[in-house]
């Protein structure tokens, strides 16, 4: 019995001991836990208070190796890696929780001086799961207390920050609250996080998903944000938000998706991110089960596309954010489209596999009697149609003097075409001036040049390789031909043309096949008849274009849609998109009333 009693005093003893407080700079600062050597009396709990989080070495180390491979500097990922492969020691000794604290304390130190937000972020998140794996282990020394104490500071920072609307300190925050729960000062950083994020998801994604800021590498650097904020809150022990807004992330995640080059990367600049940037995104929208799932399984494998129904649609549009994003497929070749039409100069974007092609401001001018034409209202949708043959939209924004501009973006999936056309209209009794002259810029992606041919007026875009080819088709073939101009220029692609009656159609074949260019290649303005008598193109216009062995046919109206020929082709239709065949008929593939 004495050998017991003596046995119970010693293990109290070495309880007492080890629960003491152990000294550390700045006493204003809450305790890591009750084995993290607290500086001062810890506060007592407002409610009851949830159980701390269990964090093993392998888990911390997974978070801070994730943390790692999004790091802005080599530096910052290369100190977080080292951080990491410690932690995954899962040592007891002093000697390397001296060296843990220390690792700690130098990602704490470069937060303080870091340039960047992001890596000031990232630092501070990937010391609070090493300090939350220490107190959770016991592992915790002497300079824990001093450790939280610099957190808590830096959570006091971003809290100022989150106050302004930016959410890109939420993911540190909800980690500190979370992990640290059992700490009154921590906990109660949880809230404002959370709330922020909710309210920026509600203010910025629209019904359908489309985030309201400007690019797709913003729109898909956002929601990876505020997924990476999800996964944290899920993995500490709950939600980031309620269900509303749980509801309009998703829509937001699936539109993002639609977005992403080969394999489901971010495509920037001349190349394509790395797949850690996007796989926490790509994981989150696979749990949603369905053709979500299946869409992001066909979009990592990064095989051919097979037609598949039971995937996600091509295509999206959504006429209140003003944006719509046309896709041929999900395959690591698919080309995608975005037209951004929010603004007065609506702003395009084509990427092609991993390659972004043409990024920016779709510029426009245009004058008429020689007075300039300004916009005087917003876009509007005139015609969005969508099958698996091809996709058509059409925005018009009205002009001084009663006119119009009439702005086409048309997409052939199959052929891997995109045609980009404007069109100045005169209404039926407002009186037309003799002439009217356009200008139009597509603005390249920056890694991009064109060269243009000497006496032709075809330019071919590329970088490391042949990316497209550009036809001005409402310009004849040869540049002595005269009647505008189609140049490459620091801006982009150029486009100027004349022409008389009050209207103009000015269209822009963009071939993006590659295997197709350096094959034969020319193409027409047709003649247009209507009973009998040959039009004018203010009337109505229409051309052919072959590229080696395939030839298409284009028809535009720029009056009352009426019974016309062209071609051989008898069409009563506003606009006409088609192959020709070896036959000679055409093979209607998109037609609009």
């Amino acid at each position: 019995m004495v050998a017991t009693n003596e046995g119970q005093r010693k293990a109290g003893s070495r309880k007492t001991k080890r629960e003491q407080p152990a000294t550390a700079a700045g006493g204003d600062a809450p305790p890591v836990s009750q084995t993290a050597a607290p500086t001062t009396r810890p506060s007592r709990p407002r409610g009851p208070v949830a159980e701390p989080i269990a964090v093993s070495a392998r888990k911390a180390a997974r978070w801070i190796k994730q943390l790692a491979d999004v790091g802005d500097t080599l530096d910052g990922r290369n100190r977080l890696r080292k951080l990491a492969a410690q932690v995954r020691k899962d040592g007891g000794d002093a000697q390397r929780m001296a060296f843990v604290e220390v690792a700690i304390g130098e990602c704490l130190d470069e937060a303080s001086r870091a340039a960047s937000p992001l890596e000031r972020w990232l630092s501070c998140e990937a010391a609070t799961w090493a300090l939350a794996w220490m107190a959770r282990t016991k592992r915790a020394g002497g300079s824990a207390g001093s450790l939280l104490e610099r957190l808590v500071g830096q959570a006091r920072a971003a809290q100022a920050l989150l106050a302004t609307g930016d959410t890109l300190p939420a993911r540190f925050v909800l980690c500190l609250s979370r992990l640290f729960r059992d700490i009154e000062a921590c906990r109660c950083l949880e809230e404002g996080a959370s709330a922020t994020l909710a309210a920026e998801i509600e203010r910025l994604v629209s019904d359908r998903g489309v985030v309201n800021v400007t690019g797709s590498a913003a729109m898909i650097e956002r929601v990876v944000r505020w997924t990476a904020a999800r996964e944290v809150a899920r993995a500490t022990g709950g939600g980031a938000w309620g269900e509303a807004t749980e509801r309009r992330w998703k829509a937001a995640a699936t539109t993002a998706v639609r977005l992403l080059g080969g394999r489901g990367r971010l495509v920037a600049g001349a190349g394509q991110m790395p797949d850690c940037f996007t796989a926490a995104l790509l994981d989150a929208v696979t749990e949603m089960g369905g053709r979500r799932d299946r869409t992001v399984r066909e979009l990592r494998r990064g095989r051919a596309d097979t037609g598949r129904r039971d995937v996600l649609s091509r295509d999206l549009h959504d006429a209140a954010a003003a944006v719509a994003i046309i896709r041929t497929g999900w395959d690591r070749r698919s080309l995608r489209v975005m037209l951004d039409y929010r603004h007065a100069v609506p702003r395009l974007e084509i990427a092609v596999a991993d390659r972004l092609l043409v990024e920016g401001a779709w510029q426009w001018e245009a004058w008429a009697g020689g007075r300039a034409l300004e916009a005087e209202g917003p876009w509007t949708v005139s015609c969005w149609e969508s099958d698996r043959k091809a996709t058509f939209l059409e925005i018009t924004a009205p002009l001084s003097g009663g006119r119009q501009l009439e702005r086409q973006v048309v997409v052939l999936p199959r052929d891997r075409i995109v045609v980009l056309a404007d069109a100045v209209t005169t209404p039926a009794g407002v009186a037309a001036p003799a002439e009217v002259r356009y200008r139009g810029v597509v603005p390249l992606a920056g890694s991009l040049e064109g060269d243009a041919a000497a006496e032709n007026r075809e330019i071919v875009v590329f970088d490391t390789a042949t990316r497209f080819l550009a036809l001005p088709l409402a310009l004849p073939e040869w540049r002595s031909a005269g009647r505008g101009g189609f140049e490459s220029s620091e801006a982009g692609l150029v486009l100027s043309q004349e022409g008389v009656g009050g209207r103009l159609y000015a269209p822009l074949w963009l071939d993006c096949d590659p295997t197709r260019i350096g094959q034969p290649l020319t193409w027409r303005q047709l003649t247009v008849a209507d009973t009998r008598l040959n039009l004018p193109p203010h009337q109505a216009t229409g051309y052919r274009i072959q590229s080696g062995h395939d030839q298409w046919l284009l028809y535009r109206s720029l009056d009352a849609a009426r019974n016309r020929t062209l071609l051989g082709c008898n069409v009563s239709c506003e606009f006409l998109l088609g192959r020709i065949k070896k036959s000679g008929e055409v093979a209607r593939t998109l037609e609009i009333q």
